[in-house]
């Protein structure tokens, strides 16, 4: 086992810029009032009908074979609010605002909103896309012009601020657009830096989930994993244990090479805050966090005729509102019609029970939502705590438009359509490059959402 090495203490600098629910309640064009929207209550997924689960990626036991699935975490037994499944288990649509994305790949992250998150946030247009860098204006020394989204739960982004490819000095920054907290964490360099990496952020609304007091004293706790010679190392970092990483520890039983480090997508949290899933190539890799133990997970495939090629661009992991990984993936794709047999455009839901196998849970139908021209389908994001889905509809003309589609209701909440570069459509002076490479979807987390609420507002479920 590697020595540990812990990252030498960084003055931490938060920023407290304007957030959005102080500009809410100022909104940005004055002479308009914004529309008060209707309270309402969340909706329960179809699909809810088990218990919240209290599993974690691994256990201390040996470790299962791939497809054994999740096992159990070591102690503490079910809360009795986690076993009244009735009173967790559900999306809360609302509390997805949108996506980030960096338009042409330069510049700060901006916030491509839907239609009820514009009246929300009082944007003065439909077409404003508030910048992340506001919630640094006030601070000289920093600006997230050129970073590089990493990671998006629960109310908070993970930016990382590295400007070149190459550059193995680690600089991270955790943003609340919604209270203005901007924490800048202390790099890890020399000795301590990395290059490719996996790392995903929890929050108390991770604990609240299962019915347990969430840790009052953290307001959120950053994991990253990354690759050592010869092994898949740890660290996390929390604001309030002294501004320092905590020392590098070895993860056992399974790892991550460094190419499959490379394509990891932001981690899905299981088990109340105590294991993590990162989706990595053709794989699930899960951590227990209490243990440290890992283990990698087969993905379940369509049984269509697509290429395993498609089939890993095109599937996203996530939490069923009854506390269980999940999948979602393309499952049909037939966007030209015939005689014989119509337009299809489907997405497959399928549940990990435990130790089973996948287990399919619903079929959604998408093509009532897309426009006749659309040429091609592509998944981006899954909002776990919403159940909302972020997909990209392309067109032969070179456009390109996000979708958000609720899976407990099946509906369209919004579309977008990118700022072109230096002109639109085919042609010169098209958009050759993906525009939603860094796509991150973005949930307010459950206090900020009740702060609406607090306000008489609410956004409404589309």
């Amino acid at each position: 086992m590697a020595p540990a090495r812990r990252a030498r203490p960084s003055s931490v600098a938060a920023v407290c810029g304007r957030g959005w629910l102080s500009v809410r309640r100022n909104p940005f064009n004055n002479n308009s009032k914004r529309p008060r929207t209707a309270r309402r209550s969340a909706t329960r997924s179809s699909w809810a009908s088990s218990p919240a689960s209290q599993r974690c990626p691994t256990s201390s036991a040996p470790p299962p074979h791939a497809g054994d699935g999740a096992a159990s975490c070591p102690a503490r037994p079910p809360s009795s609010a986690a076993r009244r499944a009735s009173s967790i288990p559900e999306f809360i649509r609302p509390l997805a605002l949108g996506f980030f994305s960096i338009p042409h790949g330069h510049g700060a992250p901006r916030l491509a909103p839907t239609a009820s998150a514009t009246r929300l946030l009082g944007l003065g247009a439909a077409t404003q896309r508030p910048s992340l860098n506001a919630l640094v204006e006030d601070d000289a020394g920093l600006s997230l012009d050129g970073s590089r989204l990493v990671a998006s739960r629960n109310g908070l982004v993970v930016v990382d601020l590295r400007r070149g490819k190459h550059d193995r000095a680690l600089k991270l920054c955790v943003c609340n657009p919604m209270t203005g907290q901007v924490d800048v964490l202390p790099p890890l360099s020399g000795k301590d830096g990395l290059s490719h990496y996996a790392c995903t952020v929890l929050t108390p609304d991770d604990q609240n989930d299962t019915g347990d007091p969430p840790s009052a004293h953290r307001r959120f706790r950053l994991v990253l994993v990354y690759s050592r010679r010869g092994f898949t190392a740890f660290r996390s970092y929390t604001p309030e244990d002294g501004g320092a990483w905590s020392p590098e520890a070895k993860v056992s039983d399974a790892r991550l090479g460094k190419k499959q480090m490379g394509v990891t997508h932001t981690g899905v949290v299981v088990g109340g805050g105590r294991g993590v899933y990162w989706l990595a190539k053709n794989v699930a890799f899960g951590l227990c966090l209490d243990t440290l133990h890992a283990t990698v997970l087969g993905l379940p495939w369509a049984r269509s005729s697509f290429s395993r090629a498609f089939d890993v661009a095109n599937t996203l992991l996530g939490v069923s509102p009854d506390g269980r990984l999940c999948a979602v993936q393309i499952e049909e794709l037939r966007l030209v019609a015939t005689a014989s047999r119509p337009r299809t455009v489907a997405f497959r839901v399928t549940v990990k029970p435990g130790r089973g196998d996948w287990e399919e849970k619903e079929l959604v139908q998408v093509e009532q939502f897309l426009p006749p021209d659309v040429s091609r389908v592509k998944l981006r994001w899954f909002c776990e705590k919403s159940g909302v889905v972020l997909f990209t509809a392309g067109f032969g003309d070179g456009r390109s438009e996000v979708y958000a589609l609720s899976l407990d209701k099946q509906e369209k909440v919004a579309s977008h359509e990118p700022e072109p570069e230096g002109g639109t459509g085919s042609g010169r002076g098209a958009v050759k490059s993906d525009p939603w490479e860094n796509l991150h979807g973005y949930e307010m987390d459950r206090a900020a959402y009740l702060a609406t609420l607090g306000d008489g507002d609410a956004t409404e479920d589309n």
